[in-house]
């Protein structure tokens, strides 16, 4: 794969996307039934809480020179944007629970957030890819409320992991990461996602 595809990819599938559509699939297609003020209001509180936040954050620390490069393409500067970010990630959970919405809803949100805190946890020793974390824990989210609503979506589910496997290639072509930490990253998305959505 050559490298301006490898970026379009990795940019088209940042995994800032994965919450506001996660969530968009949980209140329009999940047997919930709510209004389209409902709908809106809730996606935009994720947007703010999950992307517009944290990329303020990020903005303000590269100000205060606490981080290098926006990027993040060291393992050091994922440090503090991993630590609000998890912050901001939970408080949108409790938001989202506070306004009585679907549970997959809240549960998704929280399970990201342990997710975000694993990795900064594993930030001493390597670097998980937050890439396929995303699409891991998308992908945990559709199996999880496919096991819990008997729903029919093994063709999504095999086109995920096909996707995965695109944006696995993607970073790799552009040397982002290890094998070992695109699977950490992929792994680790969809196990934690899947347990917190299914088993809480």
């Amino acid at each position: 794969m050559n490298k301006s595809l490898a970026k379009a990819i990795s940019v088209l599938f940042h995994p800032a996307i994965y919450p506001i559509v996660g969530i968009f699939l949980i209140l329009r297609h999940l047997p919930y039934h709510y209004s389209h003020r409902v709908v809106v209001l809730s996606i935009a509180m994720v947007f703010v809480g999950t992307y517009l936040i944290p990329v303020l954050i990020s903005l303000l620390l590269f100000r205060l020179r606490l981080i290098s490069s926006l990027m993040m393409e060291n393992a050091k500067d994922r440090r503090w944007p991993y630590a609000f970010g998890a912050i901001s990630f939970i408080f949108t959970a409790h938001f989202i629970y506070q306004a009585e919405l679907a549970s997959e809803a809240y549960l998704f949100l929280f399970g990201s957030a342990l997710v975000i805190l694993l990795h900064l946890l594993l930030l001493s020793f390597l670097k998980p890819s937050a890439h396929m974390a995303g699409i891991g824990g998308f992908l945990a989210l559709l199996m999880a409320v496919s096991a819990k609503y008997a729903l029919n979506v093994l063709p999504f589910i095999v086109l995920l992991f096909l996707l995965a496997g695109i944006i696995g290639s993607a970073r790799l072509a552009l040397d982002a990461h290890t094998p070992r930490e695109l699977w950490m990253g992929f792994i680790s998305g969809l196990v934690i996602v899947f347990s917190t959505i299914y088993f809480i």
